[in-house]
């Protein structure tokens, strides 16, 4: 009989302690969450019948969520001041992205010319702290470079 070899893979993935997130050179400390994706508009390309003939591709697009504590809001509008905006929904800047684990294994995405859309702020009773969730669009995204 033949025996098959069995490889047992006991990789550990990233923990949100691995992530770390750079704007303007700066690591955010005050980081909650985020998250970014691509987009790409697609359609079905019909004609006579009730199947498609093909998948017509469109435009792309990118956009995500920054979320981060009150302080590190402050502190972009503060950044965003000294640079001659008046906050940070007037400039745009790219966010660096790093997962790392306990080997020193390093993947870094970098998020080109975020623009956040809104950045409100606010409380409620009982909060402990106050988190912002910064929309935000952006014009490319390169994974794992």
């Amino acid at each position: 009989p033949h025996k098959m070899s069995r490889t047992v893979i006991n990789r550990r993935e990233y923990a949100y302690g691995d992530i770390n997130v750079y704007i303007f050179g700066q690591r955010i400390a005050g980081l909650r969450g985020i998250d970014y994706k691509p987009a790409k508009n697609k359609d079905y390309v019909r004609g006579a019948g009730n199947l498609p003939r093909g998948i017509q591709h469109g435009e792309r697009s990118y956009e995500g969520t920054l979320t981060i504590l009150q302080s590190e809001l402050d502190a972009l509008n503060r950044t965003a001041r000294e640079k001659g905006y008046k906050d940070i929904l007037d400039v745009d800047f790219d966010i660096v992205v790093t997962y790392g684990d306990e080997n020193g294994t390093v993947v870094t995405d970098r998020i080109y010319q975020a623009s956040i859309k809104d950045a409100g702020k606010g409380m409620k009773s009982g909060d402990l702290y106050s988190e912002h969730a910064l929309p935000f669009i952006a014009l490319d995204v390169d994974f794992d470079i």
